[in-house]
């Protein structure tokens, strides 16, 4: 869909895969970015039962952006870097033992798969950068969904001839893929690139809230104090992180 779209703008869809180079770039971005991106988002709700607990630790993605950049510039880690660190993962310690360092609130399997989510959407929002730039937004993630679709085929062909076709399935299929991932992922790389990846990180913490909200008020879901406090501490470090970067890039 995302390529249709792409090719009916007037972009050049097959550029990118004519340079050897970009079509590395793009097929290690489909199979790091894209694909386990995904795969460990949703096997995260499917362990832990609870989208809100997904959401959240997939939200630990900035924190480990800024951990990553400090390491890599090898530069001494200040105040800001510091407590961005530690805050989210005192929210984590939170909302995965509720205070109770004996006992785990989630399974160690939600845990490690959505850890294993934060990293991979931290990938995911760096990577592709200059392929975008090159390319457009549409042609890489629509090539990069694309493809990981084809990496997962083997794996998953034939997994779902037993499900019965009926509206309701159809329609969740229809929301899951053109809405929740292609239109979604699409908005917020093309939103990131607009007004800068510091407003946008600040405007996607109403995603983890409104999924916190709308869990208890529909869905029944418990939320607990520790929980709230929890995901107050990782999304303080995420608007922490985006108000300095702005404030840096004002400066320059």
């Amino acid at each position: 869909m995302a390529l249709t779209l792409s090719f009916i703008h007037g972009d050049k869809i097959f550029d990118i895969l004519r340079n050897r180079k970009d079509a590395l770039s793009l097929l290690a971005f489909s199979l790091f970015g894209a694909l386990i991106v995904q795969l460990t988002f949703l096997v995260t709700i499917e362990k832990s039962n609870a989208t809100t607990t997904t959401t959240v630790l997939q939200f630990l993605s900035p924190t480990i952006i800024v951990a990553w950049f400090a390491l890599r510039l090898k530069k001494s880690p200040g105040g800001l870097v510091y407590t961005a660190i530690l805050t989210p993962l005192f929210g984590t310690f939170l909302l995965v033992t509720h205070g109770n360092p004996t006992s785990l609130s989630v399974s160690p399997a939600a845990l490690f798969w959505g850890i294993t989510s934060a990293f991979a959407a931290a990938f995911y929002t760096t990577y592709p950068s200059t392929l975008i730039a090159r390319y457009g937004t549409l042609p890489v993630v629509g090539w990069s969904m694309a493809i990981a679709g084809i990496m997962l085929l083997p794996f998953f062909a034939g997994q779902g001839a037993g499900i019965a076709i009926r509206g309701d399935v159809l329609l969740a299929f229809f929301y899951l893929v053109v809405v929740e991932t292609a239109l979604i992922f699409s908005l917020y790389l093309k939103g990131a690139q607009m007004i800068g990846g510091p407003k946008a990180s600040i405007l996607s913490c109403t995603e983890p809230l409104s999924s916190a909200l709308l869990s208890v008020l529909l869905l029944g879901v418990s939320f607990t104090l520790p929980d709230w406090l929890g995901t107050l501490c990782i999304l303080s470090s995420v608007v922490r992180i985006a108000m300095d970067s702005r404030r840096h890039k004002t400066r320059v």
